[in-house]
């Protein structure tokens, strides 16, 4: 791919909650949300790679919103919250589960969220969220079938905040770089690349890929916070000065060797991240290298 050496790509998650009908494309470990009914694990995507046939996968923008499964009744997070959506916004949803997203256009990811996580809903924050639906868990066959069973569940309701994400054909990989490069001009989040073929499974595979660009910077490390679990008795993260003084931790892209034996203190290193915060601190932010060829100084 052109351009791979600038992408870096992240674990992408699907919400699901409701209970998905018994069939052969559904093979899911339970798990129970807060009203004591089975909800599915989430689907997870791996990362792209080059031995990825692009002929089999349709794309997609990726929306940056809060992911959300409707249940049929109601809107519930990956963790299987309920998502208090007022009764005008849900009234003319269909009664089948629907997998997606809930969106407020490129770049107000803060208002969807700060609209979506209250518990009491409010009018006004609501009418300018969208639920871009992606797929229809409870659907059998393979992506396609579901997909066209999606577009004509769609347009047989008058439910005005929902929409039907679009997904296209992809052909190669210099069409894929022109995607990307048009979607983030246009202030988009990145591509979602999904396997036509694939039945809904739950569980990390290629059947569900996401490609986004990602932006790198140095910092200073200045202290650790020890690690939990797995990585009991090793460095469970970097506590690092940015630029302007701000701080804050750095856990993923650790390896075992550096978390055994970290970079020291007033050490520069490079991470990548995808973005910044309302608070102007980077977002999915990864340990990348030691810059060990730069004098350690403190900001």
């Amino acid at each position: 791919m052109a351009k791979q050496s600038q992408y870096s790509f992240i674990v992408y998650s699907f919400i699901t909650g409701a209970a998905i009908l018994s069939s052969p494309n559904t093979s899911a470990t339970k798990v129970k949300n807060e009203e004591g009914q089975s909800s599915e694990q989430v689907v997870l995507a791996n990362v792209y790679h080059d031995e990825v046939n692009l002929e089999d996968y349709w794309y997609s923008e990726k929306y940056d919103g809060i992911r959300a499964l409707w249940t049929g009744k109601y809107f519930q997070t990956r963790q299987g919250q309920r998502i208090y959506a007022p009764d005008w916004f849900t009234a003319q949803f269909p009664k089948q589960a629907l997998d997606g997203e809930l969106w407020a256009g490129r770049g107000q990811f803060n208002h969807v969220q700060k609209t979506v996580l209250d518990s009491v809903p409010n009018d006004q924050d609501w009418e300018n969220i969208l639920f871009m639906a992606f797929d229809m868990p409870d659907q059998p066959g393979e992506y396609v079938q579901r997909y066209h069973a999606l577009r004509r569940c769609i347009n047989e309701t008058f439910a005005i905040h929902l929409r039907l994400v679009e997904h296209l054909p992809l052909q190669s990989e210099v069409e894929l770089d022109r995607l990307l490069d048009n979607i983030e001009r246009l202030s988009g989040e990145g591509v979602m690349l999904r396997n036509k073929h694939s039945a809904y499974n739950t569980g990390r595979s290629d059947d569900l890929l996401k490609v986004k660009t990602y932006q790198d910077d140095e910092a200073v490390v200045i202290g650790y916070k020890p690690g939990k679990g797995k990585y009991d008795g090793l460095t469970g993260s970097l506590l690092v000065k940015w630029k302007e003084g701000k701080t804050f931790y750095i856990g993923s892209g650790l390896s075992n060797k550096e978390r055994k034996i970290p970079p020291p203190i007033g050490s520069i290193i490079t991470f990548r991240y995808n973005g910044l915060t309302h608070n102007g601190l980077p977002r999915f932010v990864r340990f990348s290298h030691l810059r060990e060829e730069i004098k350690p100084k403190l900001p």
